[in-house]
């Protein structure tokens, strides 16, 4: 019997992020892949993974726009949304393609 596939969403408590939930799910069931797919919105748990995330709680001009102001000027850090896969961090920043989805968990 093999291991379900463990799915991480690293994100802020955000409409875009549930969308984003919604897309990872429909890419892993339609591949026919036995997974548990988890949102993780605590922040001591973000923290702890050297995960920023730079959302601001009135208005939201989008991930990308939050991000590259942070990764302008400091290239290394990681911003959430960040999707882990079984243990490893893959995508970050911004949400992954429906494209880039399927080709990482169709290698699983």
């Amino acid at each position: 019997m093999s291991t379900p596939v463990k799915l991480r969403l690293y994100c802020s408590i955000c409409a875009r992020n549930d969308f984003y939930m919604d897309r990872i799910r429909a890419v892993a069931d339609g591949l026919g892949l036995d997974y548990t797919l988890e949102k993780i919105t605590d922040d001591d748990v973000i923290d702890r993974m050297d995960l920023l995330m730079p959302c601001l709680y009135a208005y939201c001009p989008g991930c990308r726009v939050l991000n590259e102001q942070v990764t302008s000027e400091h290239p290394e850090t990681l911003c959430t949304p960040a999707l882990e896969i079984n243990g490893t961090l893959r995508f970050w920043g911004v949400p992954a393609s429906d494209d880039a989805l399927r080709q990482a968990l169709s290698s699983l």
